[in-house]
């Protein structure tokens, strides 16, 4: 009875699954919010102190934009590259795989915290202007504001302004709706660039992280080949 042997391939034992890490997504997706938080505390303390020191408007809220766009670039970048280093040796179509899907989570993730702050805020002003108008201590808000100290200058400019019938004129205005409009063309195109950024940096960090040339921390891999005899 003769014998022979031959190695038996990986995908001869193991059943086709998932070649995706969702832990090391998951640690890529903590460290961009991370980063994002400590970002966005840092550049808020540095538009406060400007803004104590008495720096113009106009600069204090250019600042803001760039700060936001830098807080965006980076908190991805690190994230896709963590997710990319936490995995053994990706081509460069898995890492950028990794790099948008470590995108799609923070934003997810962004969206929901987003959604539970609007309904949050949606029930509080409910509430407040129920309690407001049950409250038999309440007053009047022309009453409020002269007891605050407003002029009657204040108080009639507020009242004019407030009228429905002058706000629905506004609102039928030709140039408010032009500018309305053109605001919501400028938000809309600028959401848009703000998405798109951060997807090209999640990939560009997961591209960087990716394969054996440089591992912040080193994977080590074993093969072992079993032999079958007939």
């Amino acid at each position: 009875m003769a014998s022979e042997t031959q190695p038996v391939q990986y995908e001869d034992m193991v059943g086709v699954r998932s070649r995706i890490s969702w832990g090391a997504v998951l640690a890529g997706s903590v460290t961009a919010i991370a980063c994002a938080v400590v970002l966005t505390f840092f550049f808020s303390a540095v538009g406060l102190s400007l803004t104590a020191a008495d720096v113009r408007d106009d600069a204090v809220n250019i600042g803001m934009i760039v700060a936001a766009v830098v807080t965006i670039c980076i908190s991805l970048w690190l994230g896709g590259w963590v997710a990319s280093q936490l995995t053994a040796g990706e081509n460069p179509r898995e890492a950028v795989i990794y790099g948008v899907v470590t995108w799609g989570v923070v934003t997810a993730f962004a969206l929901m915290v987003a959604g539970m702050g609007l309904k949050a805020g949606y029930f509080a002003l409910v509430g407040g202007s129920m309690i407001a108008e049950n409250s038999p201590a309440a007053q009047p808000w022309d009453v409020a504001m002269r007891d605050a100290g407003f002029s009657e200058a204040t108080i009639d400019k507020v009242r004019t302004e407030g009228n429905p019938a002058r706000l629905r004129e506004r609102m039928n205005d030709p140039a408010t709706r032009h500018d309305a409009r053109r605001a919501a063309v400028i938000a809309s195109w600028s959401a848009l660039a703000g998405t798109l950024l951060a997807l090209g940096s999640a990939i560009c960090g997961a591209m960087v992280g990716r394969g054996p040339a440089f591992r912040l921390f080193p994977v080590g891999t074993r093969r072992q080949e079993i032999i079958i005899a007939r």
